[in-house]
């Protein structure tokens, strides 16, 4: 009988393996193989390289500028969007009352749920400098100095997208945040409101201690999201002006779809899954070793 139940254990978990296999293990190993040769990705015929491909990537300084620019706009979202959703998020539970909770709930996470090509067609025509909005504006509150054109500057297209790019995702947050307040016990916040805990000193001692796993969480979606980040960057700018807002993940579009070298666009991807991994372990240990 217990040998039954095991088989029949297996073959309920048969389904999921075969799909691991077929959507992870094998596409994986085959773009390790397919780095180490001068595949072009659109012919079955290809020659062995060996490291050709890690030495060319290694020695490029676009690729190193490209992954210290990836660097910097994936700290900036997720510090922003971690830090500004658990504000948002402790204001709508304390400070809204129930009837409009719902509907700020819906309004804030919309968004997340909205394509990126809407999300950049929009942004898009928000920041022109000619009849965006934004410029607009600042025009009519008597900030017209301030107004230029956002996505068509180095010095603040990046900004710009970082931005755009909170807009969109911050309602996940948000959402991940409010759901974790909800599971903090009545009890605890009615002793320290009794103790006369302000709101500041409720969110500091109180909500945020409480709420160190949900932030770890958030954390770690918001540093692999912005580390990967690509359809609003290509959408919005297409990594211009010039080279200000090209991430990895436009220079491996750039090199596979433009210049035909899957090889090295495959490598370039391989070195972006360790630069994430190992990023997202430093993050847990880190959180680990903070919460112990």
């Amino acid at each position: 009988m217990t040998e039954r139940k095991t088989l029949l254990a297996y073959l309920f978990l048969l389904p999921a393996f075969l799909l691991f296999i077929a959507f992870f293990l094998y596409p994986v190993s085959t773009s390790l193989i397919r780095s180490f040769t001068d595949w072009n990705g659109f012919t079955t015929d290809f020659r062995w390289v060996g490291w050709k491909n890690y030495d060319t990537i290694w020695s490029d300084h676009y690729f190193w500028e490209s992954t210290l620019r990836t660097l910097k706009f994936a700290f900036v979202t997720t510090i922003v969007q971690t830090v500004l959703g658990f504000l948002v998020a402790y204001f709508i539970y304390s400070l809204v009352s129930e009837r409009w909770k719902k509907l700020l709930r819906v309004a804030i996470y919309t968004p997340v749920i909205l394509p990126g090509a809407v999300v950049s067609f929009l942004w898009v025509n928000m920041l022109s400098p000619n009849f965006g909005m934004v410029n607009e504006l600042l025009h009519r509150i008597g900030l017209g100095s301030l107004a230029q054109g956002w996505l068509g500057d180095p010095g603040t297209a990046m900004n710009a997208i970082i931005a755009v790019n909170t807009w969109k995702y911050i309602g996940m947050t948000v959402t991940f945040y409010i759901v974790a307040m909800l599971t903090i016990p009545k009890e605890v916040i009615e002793s320290a409101r009794i103790d006369g805990a302000g709101r500041g000193r409720m969110l500091w001692n109180i909500f945020r201690p409480l709420l160190t796993g949900i932030t770890e969480v958030n954390f770690i979606l918001s540093l692999i999201g912005g580390l990967k980040a690509f359809d609003l960057i290509y959408m919005m700018t297409g990594g211009g002006p010039g080279d200000s807002t090209t991430v990895l993940g436009i220079m491996v579009y750039r090199r596979a779809f433009l210049s035909f070298k899957f090889g090295e666009a495959i490598t370039m991807g391989i070195l972006l899954f360790i630069i994430i991994l190992v990023l997202t372990l430093i993050s847990r240990r880190l959180m680990a070793n903070r919460e112990g």
